[in-house]
């Protein structure tokens, strides 16, 4: 059970708006025991508040960002609101116009360069025209001088199975390349593996690959500053429910053959874009079955169950980002899918409930309902001949200020270091 925080210095601090006080008192209370002050609703607040400030500075900064955020012309010659205030309305979800308005200060930095960020990418990666982050990571790594490894998740495996591939990770430095080319990271290219400690990063399926790993390597904890939840399957999907039930009944397959046969045809009902020219690696690993199953929302339920008090043990500091998008908003091939979710959720992702991106622990605060489709808000645009036709796989989320304002929260509030 986590001790109790005062935040009676805190509370004075903001309500008179003294908030330097108010960063230095909550990286304090984190250091001398972060899982106590994440829990606090106080502090919870606060720093769900601070990210999404933070996130406002670095779009107004970012050109791109400002313009996806206008009006189209000539709407845009009209519009009175200010930058701010039409970046906050385009980007993010749910934030009141007093949020909008504060001015806070910039972000605190302590040292970077001592943690290593690894990032868990989701299901299906390799087989989608770009891979999330990708053009992300390089200026990420230029603008802080710290290193990222992408983790080489099989594409279609079992979360237990892709517990190697992030040990792989953190353990030895194997991953894929966080470049612009993209290319892997093998034990033959004798890969540097991080020297200090690490912080997870999961989109997607990453998550609940992050969460078994927590699960079957707990003597990792110590090394693990924190874990983000990047619109994240924690709570599994109806999407996965619905495959795997239509898929559990068949016997082995082979890879290859069943990819352009029947359970083909159900895996593009998720993403009709998937490139199979690109199953040309790892084919003795695919596992249809055990990917899916390990999405579903009953295996996924019956796991945070059975592991919640080992992760109030083991400690490890967790925030989450979902995101909420409309029909209107999303790729035509994804617009029933999105419907049918919506009779769940109206604010889901296109493939996920906000309950769904939530762990279920007290010290894992929501910091941002982001206004982006589950895809937007990692993949850069994708190529036109990959597109299907679509006019909404442009992406225009700002996805660039959103993980810059991640590594400058997690710095100023002691994550890392």
């Amino acid at each position: 059970m986590a001790s109790q925080v005062d935040t009676s210095v805190i509370r004075d601090a903001l309500g008179k708006e003294d908030y330097l006080t108010v960063i230095r008192e909550v990286r304090d209370a984190i250091t001398a025991d972060p899982i106590a002050a994440i829990s606090d609703p106080v502090i919870n607040d606060w720093l769900g508040r601070r990210y999404r400030n933070i996130f406002l500075q670095e779009a107004i900064s970012d050109a791109r960002t400002v313009k996806n955020s206008e009006m189209p012309f000539p709407l845009n010659m009209v519009d009175k609101r200010s930058v701010r205030q039409k970046l906050a309305q385009r980007m993010v979800k749910t934030i009141g116009a007093d949020e909008v308005a504060a001015e806070l200060p910039p972000p605190q930095l302590g040292s970077l360069g001592n943690t290593t960020i690894v990032f868990a990418p989701g299901l299906l990666t390799g087989l989608l025209p770009v891979l999330a982050f990708q053009s992300v990571w390089p200026r990420i790594q230029s603008r802080f001088g710290i290193r990222v490894i992408a983790v080489d998740s099989h594409p279609m495996a079992s979360t237990e199975a892709n517990v190697k591939d992030l040990e792989n990770a953190i353990e030895r430095g194997i991953g894929v390349k966080t470049d612009v080319e993209a290319g892997y990271v093998t034990a033959d290219d004798n890969p540097i593996p991080p020297a200090g400690d690490v912080f997870l990063m999961g989109y997607s399926k990453g998550s609940p690959d992050i969460l078994t790993l927590l699960a079957r390597r707990p003597d990792l904890a110590p090394r693990i500053k924190g874990f983000a939840a990047w619109a994240g399957a924690v709570g599994g999907s109806y999407a996965a429910d619905d495959i795997y039930n239509q898929i559990k009944d068949l016997p082995e397959y082979d890879a290859v053959k069943t990819m352009s046969g029947n359970v083909g045809k159900l895996l593009l009902r998720m993403a009709p874009i998937i490139q199979m020219q690109r199953v040309n690696r790892r084919l003795d690993e695919y596992d249809f079955k055990g990917a899916l199953k390990s999405l579903t929302t009953w295996y996924r339920g019956e796991f945070l169950e059975e592991n919640q008090e080992l992760f109030m043990d083991l400690g490890v500091p967790m925030f989450y980002f979902s995101g909420a998008t409309t029909i209107f908003e999303v790729p035509w091939f994804q617009v029933q899918g999105t419907f049918d979710l919506a009779k769940y959720d109206q604010e889901n992702d296109m493939q996920l409930t906000q309950e769904q991106t939530r762990p279920p622990l007290p010290f894992a605060p929501h910091l941002a309902k982001f206004r982006a489709n589950h895809w937007d808000l990692s993949y850069d645009t994708f190529p036109w001949y990959a597109s299907m036709g679509s006019t909404k796989l442009k992406n225009p989320f700002a996805r660039e200020p959103a993980v810059a304002a991640i590594i400058l929260f997690m710095s100023e509030i002691g994550i890392l270091d």
